[in-house]
């Protein structure tokens, strides 16, 4: 495959969802927490980055239905939203899928008016060196800590960042 992808938004892509964070233990390896993320896709917004077709060397084409990366949006206000899950298959890591799955949401809350975004995730107090770079993703598209909070999670320090649009 070339590498080329289209961002949609749909709903109910429980299944790609799954399929993506089985590929990604470190991060959702946690039975229960990926069973919640899977229930999610079936009720908030998904927004998924979906490979386009390829005529490949042989000149035939290559399905246009993998998903190489979801994320889940959960508005509850009218001014703001929250990044539920974004997750991208391990092997197009860094290939800017993620990026563009938040630039899509990011332009579609603006043509709605919303004013803020936030994502939380594991907070720096808690050493792990992939939710580094998750928080290094989240900082250079746009967000800023806000606070983390020791016992919003059962066993994990949660750090809370935001972005205005």
């Amino acid at each position: 495959m070339s590498g080329t992808y289209t961002v949609v938004r749909t709903l109910g892509r429980s299944d790609a969802a799954h399929d993506i964070l089985e590929e990604l233990p470190e991060w959702f390896g946690i039975d229960r927490f990926t069973h919640e993320y899977v229930d999610a896709a079936a009720r908030f917004p998904n927004y998924v980055a979906v490979a386009t077709e390829d005529p490949g060397v042989d000149g035939g084409a290559i399905p246009a239905d993998d998903v190489l990366g979801v994320l889940l949006l959960d508005q509850r206000y009218p001014t703001s939203a929250e990044v539920h899950l974004l997750a991208v298959r391990r092997k197009h890591h860094r290939a800017g899928i993620g990026r563009s799955l938040m630039a899509r949401v990011e332009e579609d809350l603006r043509a709605q008016g919303v004013r803020l975004l936030s994502v939380k995730t594991l907070g720096p107090s808690a050493y792990d060196p992939g939710f580094d770079q998750t928080r290094a993703f989240y900082r250079a598209c746009g967000f800023h800590p806000v606070e983390e909070f020791p016992d919003l999670w059962a066993d994990d320090p949660c750090l809370l960042m935001v972005k205005a649009l």
